[in-house]
């Protein structure tokens, strides 16, 4: 009797609700913050937020601050902050980021240190996926426990957690795409509540949009989704509120898109020009004619928009620049050429396929030399650089039967919520596609591995889903075999 009771309390224990989110802490807090603290330098996009709060690098060597190292300390200095930007930019990242500095304030401390927000962003992450197992319980079964532990080692990994001890806006993508997709699972399998689940839902996809700019595109897609849960729930009362809640959608991704600062909106065209549509050009100085260009500057292909000697910083090429190109130019310019756009994708793709940025993981004080990688719980994305093909047809194939997948158990499937989480996943692909496009054309390739944070997040979905299956129904057959006598 004793033995039950102990076992009865162990299973309890061990129950997915608890064994999932604590796994999901506890492998992250051990990766951030067990010494050696582990995160991403700075590239120089620091300052976007820092200047938020009077933020600045702590006096020291610049090259142990940029690129090479992690550096964990900011003082307070407004003037500083402010001469390496200025506070025009915005980003949903910002409630971790004063939450975080608003604790180490709270705690007496002159200056800033970044774990405080590492720390931040570990606690959000336990509440989204708390919620998202919450919310899922209406789909127990043994492909949701399968999907939780498969995609809980894939979430961790670090080539997606070493942003969470950074000011990088990729955390806010990571932790609101997590919400969201709990939301739309609360709003799924809810009776009582779907009015707060459907507020809730479009809550937590703006603030997946206001994370980066990037996101906006993903706007239709989330309305797609929302429609179809008020069709399916066939009351008035909440197509009212979904239609005020998409317009005010729609218009708040309006007004984020066009707050974009202007010195980023002629970094991001001149990359899409010269990092990225002339980087593998046939014809350099066609294509810049094309696009209303002199031949000339063909020379400068391959060249950043950051680089100190970049064409950018030049007044007079800049004011024709500005007149001339546009992104709805960029994105014609591909339609004209489709062979090029596919040719963008792979590239895209290939280099995607990285997954982390070569940005150094360690502090300068750790010994480790500049750069440095760490391979601190890096199965996953060490799995997919070298083994998985780095080409836009592998994406297709993978794409391809994910939905072939989704399509047959859609088929068989006769209850609204099954059939609505079977929608719903079948809207990754089409996210998937969408940052696809938008980080190749209207980027360059300096910094692509960053921009695609969230398709090979998407990509990722896809993956571990296939693999549950795969799973399943290896036990399945193995059950199957026994049974029959098959197996020794």
């Amino acid at each position: 009797m004793e033995a039950r009771k102990i076992l009865r309390k162990a299973t309890l224990f061990f129950k997915l609700e608890r064994i999932v989110p604590l796994a999901v802490i506890v492998i992250v807090s051990w990766q951030l913050f067990i010494p050696p603290v582990l995160g991403l330098a700075d590239n120089g996009d620091f300052a976007r937020m820092l200047v938020h709060f009077d933020l600045t690098h702590a006096p020291g060597d610049r090259a142990d601050q940029y690129f090479a190292f992690l550096d964990r300390h900011y003082t307070i200095d407004p003037a500083k902050a402010r001469t390496y930007s200025l506070p025009d930019s915005f980003s949903s990242e910002i409630l971790f980021a004063a939450c975080a500095f608003g604790l180490s304030r709270l705690f007496g401390n002159t200056w800033f240190d970044l774990v405080w927000l590492g720390a931040v962003h570990v606690a959000a992450l336990g509440a989204a996926v708390v919620l998202l197992i919450c919310s899922t319980r209406t789909f127990a079964s043994r492909l949701r426990a399968i999907a939780f532990i498969a995609g809980s080692i894939v979430l961790t990994d670090i080539a997606y957690i070493a942003y969470f001890n950074s000011f990088y806006s990729e955390s806010a993508t990571l932790l609101f795409f997590v919400t969201v997709a709990a939301c739309a699972y609360g709003a799924m399998s809810s009776l009582l509540r779907r009015m707060i689940w459907l507020a809730a839902y479009f809550v937590a996809v703006a603030a997946l949009l206001l994370a980066k700019y990037q996101n906006v595109v993903l706007l239709p897609v989330f309305l797609v989704f929302g429609g179809l849960l008020v069709k399916r729930w066939g009351e008035v009362r909440y197509l009212q509120a979904y239609v005020v809640l998409a317009l005010a959608a729609c218009y708040g991704g309006y007004l984020y898109f066009i707050s974009a600062p202007e010195a980023a909106d002629d970094a991001v065209l001149y990359n899409s020009v010269f990092n990225g549509i002339l980087v593998d050009s046939p014809a350099p100085g066609d294509d810049l004619a094309s696009l209303g260009l002199d031949r000339n500057l063909a020379r400068y292909a391959g060249s950043s928009a950051f680089q100190p000697d970049s064409l950018r910083f030049n007044p007079d090429f800049l004011q024709k620049f500005r007149q001339q190109v546009t992104i709805g130019g960029i994105f014609r310019f591909y339609l004209a050429r489709p062979g090029r756009l596919i040719a963008a994708l792979n590239r895209s793709v290939s280099l995607a396929f990285e997954l982390r940025p070569k940005l150094g993981n360690y502090e300068p004080r750790t010994g480790h030399p500049p750069l440095n990688l760490s391979q601190s719980w890096a199965m996953w994305s060490s799995f997919r650089t070298a083994i998985l093909p780095r080409n836009l047809w592998f994406c297709v194939v993978v794409g391809m039967l994910y939905l072939g997948l989704l399509a047959r158990s859609w088929l068989r499937q006769k209850s609204d919520s099954a059939r609505l989480n079977l929608e719903w996943s079948a809207l990754i692909p089409v996210m998937a596609l969408a940052q696809l496009v938008v980080i190749s054309i209207s980027d360059g390739i300096s910094d692509l591995t960053k921009h695609a944070y969230l398709f090979n997040l998407l990509f990722d979905y896809m993956l571990v889903a296939l693999l549950t299956y795969l799973i399943a129904w290896f036990f399945s057959v193995s059950k199957s075999d026994e049974a029959r006598g098959e197996l020794a």
